[in-house]
């Protein structure tokens, strides 16, 4: 049984391994461009999240980038302590830019 990856998936950088017959994926490899510190300035977007994007990072996904399979990359840039219901209504949060994103796919 083969794994496929969709390339937009967080893990589409993670190698696939097989050990005795049985196949999975390898050590998780973070995309660079999830690590805000690393990135020039002019490289990150800062959003206030409002009532509708509250607790939904698949519609900022797919505001910003055009898919909602990205909402991962709005949870792994801000790394919050507790995911359930992020981001709050009110917030500020910042995010790679688009051109950014797809640059690294």
């Amino acid at each position: 049984m083969a794994i496929t990856v969709d390339s937009l998936s967080r893990f589409g950088s993670t190698e696939i391994v097989s050990k005795n017959g049985i196949i999975s994926f390898g050590l998780w490899n973070r995309y660079s461009f999830t690590n805000l510190n690393d990135l020039p300035e002019e490289d990150v977007a800062t959003i206030q999240i409002n009532q509708n994007l509250a607790g939904r990072p698949d519609l900022i996904a797919n505001e910003y980038y055009g898919s909602p399979y990205l909402e991962w990359i709005i949870t792994m840039s801000n790394r919050p302590l507790d995911p359930l219901g992020f981001p709050k209504a009110g917030t500020i949060i910042k995010i790679p830019k688009r051109g950014v994103v797809f640059g690294n796919f």
